[in-house]
């Protein structure tokens, strides 16, 4: 685990789970980057093809982590055992839907320039409709790293969400039902492309208050269960 995540929900979530399986937290390398270091998702990929050695390997991921961990499922092939994806940035570079379409534009139209409002205004698209969108724990920062991390989601991950039909090893989307209503799209598609994909919903909770935060004991013994079965 990275220093990255010290004292973080993420570092406690893992710390649960230790003892019962081998877990290995990885950072992304786009927050890694120095100005006008190359980047693509090939470098993710090979940060998760690194650090699962020979394999087997149970892959996870939140947001842009889950994007990975989908590339990284392709490219493992057979070492990958099963791919737990929490509230995906995207599931391809293709537009599935159309509110796929808007989603991608959205996400492509932000950048270091965005001003605070624009910020907001995606984290809200975040979110149900009706639902309150929580305060930032922060100022609204964005910089040439999170460029090259949007760009590579929104139209070069090098895969279409139809080839993720290769995945052969279970697939689980896990969702807020105080989400957009756009990830329970995300699952459907899933659903319909990947031979072992199903879907599990936390209903009170949202992207900005993850079940590996707000209920870490019912996330834990879902993902245990999820595993073992696999």
């Amino acid at each position: 685990m990275g220093t990255d995540f010290a004292g973080t929900a993420i570092e406690a979530f893992a710390e649960r789970l230790r003892g019962q399986v081998d877990v290995t937290v990885l950072g992304l390398r786009a927050r890694g980057l120095a100005p006008g270091e190359p980047y693509g998702m090939h470098l993710e990929v090979a940060a998760v093809a690194e650090a699962a050695g020979a394999g087997p390997v149970h892959l996870a991921g939140f947001s842009a982590g889950a994007t990975v961990a989908l590339a990284a499922a392709l490219a493992l092939g057979d070492a990958v055992r099963s791919v737990a994806l929490l509230e995906p940035a995207f599931i391809g570079d293709d537009d599935w839907d159309p509110a796929e379409a808007r989603w991608r534009a959205a996400i492509g139209s932000l950048g270091a320039a965005s001003t605070a409002r624009e910020v907001e205004a995606f984290r809200a698209m975040l979110m149900a409709p009706g639902a309150t969108t929580p305060p930032s724990r922060g100022p609204p920062a964005w910089d040439f790293r999170d460029d090259l991390l949007g760009s590579m989601l929104s139209a070069h991950t090098g895969f279409e969400s139809s080839d993720l039909a290769a995945i052969r090893a279970p697939v689980l989307l896990i969702r807020g039902g105080r989400s957009t209503p756009r990830f329970g799209l995300v699952a459907r598609r899933l659903m319909a492309v990947c031979p072992r994909a199903s879907e599990h919903v936390f209903l009170t909770l949202h992207h900005f208050a993850p079940p590996y935060r707000e209920q870490p004991e019912e996330l834990a013994g879902l993902l245990l269960g999820f595993w073992g079965a696999a």
